[in-house]
């Protein structure tokens, strides 16, 4: 895991809330699709992997799955705790995870994966998700995919404006083809302009084979994989890629 990561909105979970508070009806929405197409219907219990501040866990508990979050992020965990003090929560490396049990789906939203860089670690990671599952489990993983100019793709500035946080972010992309790694380094700069904050994080990012074949190692088969933007068309402009696979004991 990125030992250098810096982001101001982690640690800040009432700010990330405001920022990114709508992401989430996308993710359930993209889960339930997905959950309709390949489950027939709403599974029993999801495992969300880099819950975050656990909106998407709260959002199936309170459909009455039996849902568990994990994170990295002990601030965020905290966050989720405070807002949903009945759901489960749990302070995890998706690396190392064992909760001896298995779930009929498993999710993963956020491009979490993405904060692991060697091949190793990301196999430990799906072979985590793996002990997690049974017969028939559901993966739902958002990556980023390999685009070398995506560096000048990403958005370098925006602007927030909420009640808790006026501030704009100026950001720096660069990418390392040969481990195909996104660096980003971003300055924070209050409503006067006044410098607040400094954030750093390197993602891997792989190419939609790649992470199919990886995916196939630690026993899922990929059913599908779309844009996060666009979930029922074609290639992948965003670079974020949203995947299905089932979990299968079989070769």
């Amino acid at each position: 895991m990125e030992g250098q990561l810096q982001n101001f909105l982690y640690r800040n979970p009432e700010l990330y809330d405001e920022v990114y508070g709508d992401s989430h009806h996308l993710d359930v929405l993209l889960c339930e699709r997905a959950f309709h197409r390949h489950l027939g219907g709403t599974p029993s219990s999801v495992l969300d992997v880099g819950c975050g501040t656990g909106e998407d866990v709260a959002y199936f508990a309170t459909r009455g799955v039996d849902a568990v979050g994990v994170d990295l992020q002990p601030q965020m965990l905290q966050r989720a705790a405070q807002k949903f003090p009945g759901a489960r929560f749990i302070e995890a490396d998706m690396r190392s995870l064992r909760l001896g049990r298995s779930f009929e789906a498993i999710i993963s939203f956020g491009y979490a994966i993405a904060n692991l860089h060697s091949d190793q670690d990301i196999a430990a990671a799906l072979q985590s998700f793996a002990r997690h599952a049974q017969e028939g489990t559901l993966l739902i993983l958002e990556a980023l995919a390999f685009q070398p100019d995506m560096a000048v793709a990403r958005p370098s500035q925006f602007t927030i404006d909420t009640p808790g946080l006026r501030a704009t972010a100026q950001a720096h992309y660069e990418v390392d083809p040969g481990r195909r790694l996104l660096q980003r380094r971003r300055s924070w700069r209050d409503a006067a302009g006044k410098p607040t904050a400094q954030d750093f994080a390197r993602f891997r990012m792989l190419a939609p084979e790649e992470l199919e074949q990886k995916l196939k190692a630690a026993g899922f088969e990929l059913l599908e994989i779309h844009d996060r933007q666009s979930p029922d068309g074609e290639g992948l402009p965003s670079g974020i890629m949203v995947t299905a696979s089932r979990y299968t004991t079989t070769a």
